[in-house]
């Protein structure tokens, strides 16, 4: 499960890293931070779990069960774990409708102002982590999606909104993506 999730956010990045790069219309040795920091940001986003099982939620079973792993250092332990419980953590900090907002805000600081491909690609990256859970869960769990993106928000969001939220996100994203080329 695990790996078959690491590797379609894998393969999302791969999609628009490869447009991204034809688009520009050359291609230098310097592209490489941007492919670099879009790999990197494609799993920073999972940090979150981490931040869930030693911050927000540590009285849950799983999460005693991490810092058990964490303290021996059993990462790969850790990782199976985050495989078994990864659709049960929800409500978090990094995976929410007002965080992708406010980060879509930052993402355009970052594309505009830094100059950094390596920063773009970071930032590129987790936006896309976000997309591809968000529309996976659209079309295939639409009720888990309501519970972990739009959990902040107090009332219940209909399948319409949901698609009309996440088709903004989306068309906002690409409009940003626009100025890397």
């Amino acid at each position: 499960m695990l790996k078959k999730e690491l590797g379609s956010h894998f393969a999302a990045s791969l999609v628009w890293l490869v447009a991204i790069s034809f688009l520009r219309w050359y291609l230098k040795w310097n592209l490489i931070w941007l492919w670099l920091g879009t790999l990197g940001g494609t799993f920073l986003l999972d940090l979150d779990h981490l931040i869930y099982w030693f911050f927000t939620h540590p009285e849950k079973q799983d999460s005693q069960m991490a810092r058990m792993l964490w303290q021996k250092k059993d990462f790969k332990g850790l990782v199976l774990l985050l495989e078994r419980y990864h659709d049960t953590h929800t409500r978090l900090i990094f995976h929410s409708a007002l965080f992708q907002v406010i980060f879509l805000i930052f993402t355009f600081y970052i594309f505009t102002s830094s100059g950094s491909l390596f920063g773009s690609g970071l930032v590129a990256g987790m936006n896309l982590h976000l997309l591809k859970d968000e529309w996976e869960d659209y079309f295939k769990k639409p009720d888990h999606l309501n519970n972990w993106i739009f959990w902040q928000i107090k009332k219940e969001i209909s399948l319409q909104e949901q698609k009309i939220f996440l088709i903004l996100v989306l068309l906002i994203f690409v409009g940003l993506s626009f100025l890397l080329i």
